[in-house]
């Protein structure tokens, strides 16, 4: 397989921005010289670096990863509800950014994998949900106090990480 690269749209602090991601045999994101991640907040300025760069970069279709949403969630107090799809694009963007800048983001925690099959299960996607049917995940407490960590982690780590020109 070889490298493909699209764009990659996100909402932080009420702003909207980009970065670049690709799909391989192990996805990421593009990393700078520095080893952090560029960030462009128009779609004109992400191409001209995908140019300076050499990349074949694909700009339509991008999916808005609504990284807001988990940062106002992981800061309540109580149980609110869960968008399945929008905290899975997150963990999955976390994800990739530490992988590209060589970090971690999800401390380890022996629920995540029970965690993440949740979210993923709640995506109720076409190609796996029988027709007539759905899952709507459950939550202990406990999942909701890891899920929070590790998203939080994952926010600091993607500020931490990425760095808008």
């Amino acid at each position: 397989m070889s490298r493909e690269y699209s764009k990659l749209w996100y909402r932080l602090d009420g702003g909207d921005a980009y970065l670049i991601w690709y799909t391989d045999e192990q996805d990421g994101v593009v990393t700078d010289s520095d080893g952090k991640v560029p960030c462009f907040r128009s779609t004109d300025d992400l191409l001209r670096y995908a140019e300076s760069l050499n990349l074949p970069i694909e700009i339509e279709g991008a999916i808005l990863h609504d990284l807001d949403v988990v940062a106002k969630w992981s800061k309540k107090e109580g149980v609110d509800s869960i968008d399945c799809r929008t905290f899975l694009a997150a963990w999955n963007l976390f994800d990739d950014v530490s992988r590209s800048v060589g970090s971690s983001f999800d401390a380890d925690h022996e629920l995540a994998e029970k965690i993440y099959d949740k979210l993923f299960w709640g995506n109720n996607l076409p190609s796996i949900t029988p027709e007539g049917k759905s899952y709507h995940p459950a939550w202990t407490k406990r999942e909701l106090h890891t899920m929070k960590e590790v998203l939080e982690g994952g926010l600091s780590l993607f500020r931490e990480s990425v760095s808008c020109r």
